[in-house]
This record gives structure tokens, C-alpha cells and sequence, in this order.
């Protein structure tokens, strides 16, 4: 079977392997810092290779829970310790728990890395320390990684281009517009309704075409719309779409996205690739889900993790509760 774009690369493949700390390390290498803690040939691989794809998937591992009982180690291991390896430990786990993550963990690179420079300002506590026996890496205060980190995720990983978001706007409008179908997510079609609000929402949106398919939906209310997974028609002029892979690399590809287009879709009953007329669409759409909280807010308003965030925050959005009253057309 040919190999079709983005098949088969999902979250649970990592294309890169690095130890936790070696994340840091490659922005300190991009820094011009020569860091003890990979190799700069290593480092420019996986630089170079984000730098062209966003959506390469990157595991973060630590050996740090494969220390036994003390027992089973025997006073030879700590007679042979090595204070620079239980250093690189801590670094792993610093790493880490500054990112919310475990060993083990894969993600898109653009989400690390735009994870990297939130909660981590300086290497500086984590690289080296002022304790005796404990210094560490005195790169770690030369500056490197800092430099780069002011620059953004964008000196790191590769971003769309103003021209190339353009064009692909301008081909989604034509298609949009004067295509035989929509293809859209589930969950869209609740993305547009938050948004107009009843009739509120009036004009593009500057990260999607979703004013266009509404335009056209009220233009055509019996315009086939085909229920897709994953990226749809709306999604490619968005910065954080990647064209290449077809992929989304905002929030390490917005996993919950997946889930709310399914939960969607088995409130509808339908399955993807279902085809339905845009007016029966929203009519049943606005007849099963009466509330954002249960699909965006999984059912319990409650957040379990940064990846399983509530769109607008617990407690439902007000917009969509405005539009089911007064409906789209």
C-alpha cells in the first residue's frame, strides 16, 4: 500500500529521541554555547530537521526511574557513582516537571518548544547550582539559551510564512465558496456557532475560513457538508496548520480536538464521512448538544492536564447557547 501524507505519524511514533535535558541543550547549541551535554553534530541534526517540519513528533525520556531498591544496587554502584550522571538526572526531571510531562512523553516539536520558552526563562537551576559538588555547567550562565529563547519558538522551529497563510486563505475561499460540498470537523461547526453568537460574529477571522463556510452555508442552506477527522477545510490558512504533513501544531496538534469531533459526532449518531444537508446539520446539531460543556467541556467542566485544556474556559460558551436560540440562517 502506498504511503499516503501524515499516515502513520501520529503521537505515539517519535521520530526524535533525546534525553529530557538534551532539549535544552539544543537551544543552547543554537546559542552558540559548545554544551557538555550532546554532541553539536547531534544537536544540528534535530535543529535542522524542526526547522523544516513543525509537526515532527520528539521523545523526552530519563533513566531516573530505573534506580532500584537500595539493596539491589550494592555498595559497589555508589562506590562508582558518577556525580555528573545523578546531575543529569535531576536535570531530566527538572526539565520535565517544568513541562508537565514524564519520561516516556512524545510531542509535536513546535509544542515543546513553544512549552520550552514558557515555563523555562534560564538553564540557570537546572544546568548548574552554586552548591559545592554541584556546579554544573558553566555555560549555563553564559547567556545562550536565553538569547534564543527571546527570539521565540520561531528561531527554533519552522513557521508559515505571512505570504504562504495568504495564498492558501485565498485558495480555501475559492473552494469554500464554489465547491459542490464542505468538508468540516464536527466540532467546527460548534466553533462557528460560539463565534456567531446569535449574529454577533460578523467578518473573517484572521486564523480560519470559518466566516466563509458561513457565508456560504446561509448563501446555500442545503450545501452537503461531509463530517471529516482531523484537519479540514477551514484549518489551512492557519499558522498553526503544516501544509506538509498536513497536520495541526498548535498545543502538540490539539489531541482534544480529536476527541471533541468524535464526541460530536456520536451525540449526531453519524459517522465521518457522513454527508448532511448544512440546515439538517445545524437543526440537529442544535438538538442534541445544547451545551459547549459537553463536548468542549468533556461533560464535567474539569481540566486534566495542559493537552485537555476547555476551550473559553469551564462553565460553557455563552455564544453557542445564543446561536441554538436563534439558529445560523
Amino acid at each position: 500500500m502506498t504511503e499516503q501524507r501524515g499516515i502513520g505519524d501520529g503521537l505515539c511514533k517519535a521520530a526524535i529521541t533525546m534525553q529530557a535535558r538534551q532539549l535544552l541543550a539544543t537551544v543552547c547549541i543554537l546559542g552558540g554555547a559548545d554544551c557538555p551535554l550532546m554532541e553539536k553534530e547531534q544537536a544540528q541534526e534535530i535543529l535542522d530537521r524542526v526547522k523544516q517540519d513543525p509537526t515532527l513528533t520528539i521523545r523526552l525520556e530519563s533513566n531516573a526511574d530505573e534506580i532500584t531498591h537500595y539493596e539491589d544496587l550494592g555498595p559497589e554502584y555508589y562506590l562508582a557513582l558518577d556525580p555528573e550522571e545523578v546531575l543529569n538526572r535531576k536535570r531530566d526531571l527538572d526539565v520535565l516537571q517544568k513541562l508537565g510531562l514524564v519520561p516516556g512523553s512524545i510531542r509535536r516539536a513546535r509544542y515543546l518548544y513553544e512549552l520550552l520558552f514558557t515555563r523555562v526563562e534560564t538553564p540557570d537551576g537546572i544546568c548548574a547550582y552554586d552548591t559545592p559538588g554541584w556546579e554544573g555547567c558553566p555555560l549555563a550562565r553564559t547567556g545562550a539559551y536565553e538569547s534564543v529563547r527571546a527570539q521565540g519558538w520561531q528561531a527554533v522551529v519552522y513557521a508559515r510564512s505571512d505570504q504562504e497563510i495568504a495564498e492558501y486563505r485565498r485558495r480555501n475561499v475559492e473552494r469554500i465558496m464554489n465547491g459542490d460540498r464542505l468538508y468540516i470537523r464536527p466540532h467546527h461547526l460548534m466553533c462557528l456557532a460560539c463565534w456567531y453568537a446569535g449574529g454577533k460574529g460578523q467578518g473573517p477571522r484572521p486564523n480560519d475560513t470559518i466566516y466563509e463556510a458561513l457565508q456560504r452555508i446561509q448563501r446555500e442552506p442545503e450545501v452537503p457538508i461531509v463530517l471529516v477527522e482531523g484537519c479540514c477545510e477551514v484549518c489551512d490558512c492557519c499558522d498553526g496548520f503544516n501544509p506538509a504533513t498536513g497536520r495541526c501544531v498548535h498545543a502538540g496538534g490539539l489531541i482534544r480536538d480529536y476527541k471533541k469531533d468524535l464526541d460530536v459526532l456520536q451525540k449526531l449518531g453519524l459517522m465521518p464521512g457522513a454527508t448532511v444537508p448544512a440546515r439538517e446539520l445545524f437543526d440537529l446539531l442544535f438538538e442534541r448538544i445544547e451545551s459547549t460543556t459537553e463536548i468542549c467541556g468533556y461533560g464535567d467542566d474539569i481540566v486534566m492536564s495542559q493537552e485537555w485544556t476547555i476551550c473559553s474556559g469551564p462553565g460553557g460558551n455563552s455564544g453557542y447557547v445564543a446561536t441554538r436560540e436563534t439558529g445560523v440562517f
